[in-house]
């Protein structure tokens, strides 16, 4: 009789421990075996947090917020997507807490907001990648102009800015450099849409194009498993996303919330986003991914990106987008 009432003291004290864990929630465009691997470092460093992740591209993300705003409050805790100008909305709106990590200090200036409401995570960079048995080396253009080669006529893939934060930011930088006649002549010489840049990238790796505008990161990675793709970054112009994260205002979880900002930017935080995603991290006492150019001679070629301006231009980008692609 001991013994059992031991038992069952025990299982109460257990039932006890695991419900006393601290609940947060991540909605995040970060590629699901990614956000997995840091959700599993953070949770074995900090045992009393449990984190769940809800993952989808970054405009069903902002949807989902959107709606949770006009029914009773977001119900996120940490929000960790890829365009910085969605950050200066919610911070205008008054919808992200001011946080300054720690760990924010071994981070430039450039790549988190000036008044300590969300922080980069991550380097993305959209590049020009290739289908190795399709095209050599030599024969890939090395600026965004040179895509409209009729050499590429009809084997040009990107993902759609309606649902990729990044090919957002990537076509408001060639609307600011070159114009809608450059994607209207990109439509010309037959450039497919689809939905996402994972999308673009199996597409070019299973050699329906032989040529994509994507994220540099998803290329490394299908070539490291030996996919027939390559990249070349372009020689002026480079377009340089830098991943923000930022914890929800609303949040009854901000010590846990703050935590987990602190460990995504850490130093093991940042090694887990370069082994696990071949990301540029925003780090300079984390090692680049294999295959990746220095930061410093990226950024010396990369195009100054105006996140203000996208932000108040956003709708009206995605309305003419649809008129000319839809």
């Amino acid at each position: 009789m001991k013994k059992f009432l031991l038992v069952m003291v025990l299982v109460v004290l257990f039932v006890g421990i695991v419900h006393a864990k601290t609940q947060i929630t991540l909605y995040t465009s970060v590629p699901s075996a990614i956000v997995a691997e840091v959700e599993k470092a953070f949770e074995k460093a900090n045992p009393d947090i449990d984190v769940v992740v809800w993952r989808s591209g970054t405009s069903k993300v902002t949807a989902k917020i959107l709606a949770e705003m006009k029914s009773g409050g977001i119900k996120a805790d940490v929000l960790w997507t890829a365009d910085p100008s969605y950050y200066l909305y919610l911070k205008e709106k008054g919808l992200l807490m001011k946080y300054i990590s720690p760990e924010s200090d071994n981070i430039p200036a450039d790549f988190k907001d000036k008044d300590g409401y969300f922080v980069g995570t991550r380097i993305m960079s959209v590049v020009i990648a290739y289908n190795t048995n399709l095209l050599r080396k030599s024969q890939v253009v090395k600026s965004w102009e040179g895509l409209l080669s009729s050499k590429y006529s009809g084997s040009i893939v990107t993902a759609s800015p309606l649902y990729s934060g990044t090919n957002l930011v990537w076509l408001y930088s060639m609307i600011k450099l070159y114009g809608w006649d450059f994607l209207e002549e990109l439509g010309d010489n037959g450039l497919t849409i689809v939905s996402s840049n994972k999308t673009v990238s199996q597409e070019l790796a299973n050699g329906s194009y032989k040529v994509a505008v994507v994220l540099d990161y998803m290329i490394r990675s299908l070539k490291a498993s030996g996919s027939p793709v390559d990249l070349i970054y372009p020689e002026a112009n480079n377009i340089l996303i830098w991943s923000p994260i930022g914890i929800i205002s609303e949040t009854k979880q901000a010590e846990a919330a703050k935590r987990f900002v602190d460990f995504v930017i850490s130093k093991e935080g940042q090694e887990i986003l370069v082994n696990y995603g071949s990301l540029i991290p925003v780090r300079s006492d984390v090692a680049m991914p294999a295959g990746a150019p220095k930061l410093e001679d990226l950024l010396k070629k990369s195009y100054k990106i105006d996140w203000y301006d996208l932000r108040e231009s956003t709708d009206e980008i995605k309305d003419t987008f649809s008129d000319i692609f839809e």
